[in-house]
């Protein structure tokens, strides 16, 4: 994992359930209609919280985040457990919730405080989650399936809505590209990046965040 990933906060301390993914509209994206029509199935969350990670509030408080942040590593020659370790190690220069790939979804980090994964001021406000880039297409379909339905189980644990950020700034549901459009304090684009460059190489055609947001909305609606 590359350090700069990550912005650190500094001084501002400001169940399981097996379901698969609905049926997708193939012109919408060649990655849903795969999950759909190959009934890719999420992985249990699993819990591997690590005590050592600072624990500071929300704004409004704990337990109260605002949405959920998704970011990528940027490293294509590592794994999950190798990114966790090193993110042990180096938790001061920033920390995430959780990492994902194509068959884990670990959480790392109390959802009910603070990560430090994009800047002032959006570690203040929402939940966060590393996906490590993957290396096959039905990785990639897994990987998808994986966080989006991370993304909605947050959403649905805290008492939110989906609602995409990228048109407005103020939804629930934000790349780190959109963090560093609308509320500044980093400037980086994932997972923009990746998804396109994964998409084109697995499925001929470039994946985003528009087309994860759609499985999100999907899962969030088949949640209890």
């Amino acid at each position: 994992m590359k350090l700069n990933r990550f912005v650190v906060m500094g001084a501002v301390f400001i169940g399981v359930l097996g379901f698969c993914h609905g049926t997708v509209n193939a012109s919408t994206s060649a990655v849903n209609q795969y999950i759909a029509t190959h009934h890719i199935e999420p992985v249990a969350v699993s819990k591997r919280i690590w005590h050592g990670f600072p624990k500071y509030r929300y704004r409004h408080g704990f337990k109260k985040p605002e949405g959920v942040v998704v970011h990528e590593t940027g490293n294509p020659n590592s794994n999950i457990f190798n990114e966790i370790a090193y993110m042990k190690r180096n938790y001061k220069n920033g920390f995430v919730h959780a990492f994902i790939d194509g068959n884990y979804i670990i959480n790392i980090a109390n959802t009910n405080n603070i990560a430090w994964g994009a800047g002032y001021p959006a570690n203040a406000r929402f939940l966060q989650f590393e996906q490590v880039e993957v290396h096959s297409k039905k990785q990639f379909a897994k990987q998808a399936a994986n966080a989006a339905y991370f993304t909605a189980k947050l959403l649905k644990q805290y008492h939110l809505k989906p609602n995409d950020a990228a048109y407005d700034g103020k939804g629930t549901v934000w790349s780190h590209h959109a963090v560093s459009q609308f509320l500044g304090g980093t400037d980086h684009t994932d997972p923009d990046g990746y998804y396109k460059t994964a998409g084109r190489r697995y499925f001929g055609q470039a994946y985003s965040m528009a087309q994860l947001y759609q499985l999100v909305k999907q899962d969030y609606g088949k949640l209890n």
